[in-house]
């Protein structure tokens, strides 16, 4: 697990990135895959996203990963989300705690934004197109429309 320089420092703020490295898939998928979009075998998945919510500290119960349709498509995610919805988004947010939001990522980038204030993070799933389509600026503006002071802003690209 890769831990952010720039927001390791809120105590408050448990994230990583991660790669392929640790995970229980093989063959073709050997790696950490937490993709359930892919072919690889259901119950690898699974146990690969134990894996990464142990290392931060989450319950896997509590982590939000998306349906990644490369867009500028965000949620906001609130105390009534249903965890087993899946959302065709790019980008979560939330105020909530206890809440992990994960992206998945391969040759695209995962961004997380943090007001230090206001303690709001979103995880952002950037490919060119999401990029292209101003997935990061929509999400920065909206904190900015939630009371958010640019100065307060933290952005660590995984």
């Amino acid at each position: 697990m890769i831990i952010s320089q720039n927001l390791k420092k809120f105590k408050n703020l448990k994230h990583g990135f991660f790669n392929r490295n640790g995970g229980l898939s093989s063959g073709l998928y050997k790696s950490l895959n937490c993709g359930f979009g892919s072919y690889d075998n259901k119950k690898n998945i699974q146990k690969n996203i134990k894996i990464v919510c142990k290392k931060i500290g989450c319950s896997n119960k509590k982590l939000v990963l998306l349906h990644q349709i490369h867009s500028n498509k965000f949620i906001v995610i609130n105390n009534k989300y249903n965890f087993k919805k899946k959302i065709k988004s790019d980008a979560s947010i939330t105020n909530v705690k206890n809440i992990a939001l994960g992206v998945l990522t391969a040759d695209c980038v995962p961004i997380l934004i943090y007001d230090k204030q206001l303690k709001i993070i979103s995880a952002v799933h950037a490919g060119w197109k999401g990029a292209y389509k101003g997935i990061v600026p929509k999400v920065i503006n909206f904190f900015l429309k939630k009371g958010s002071d640019k100065k307060n802003l933290y952005v660590s690209i995984g």
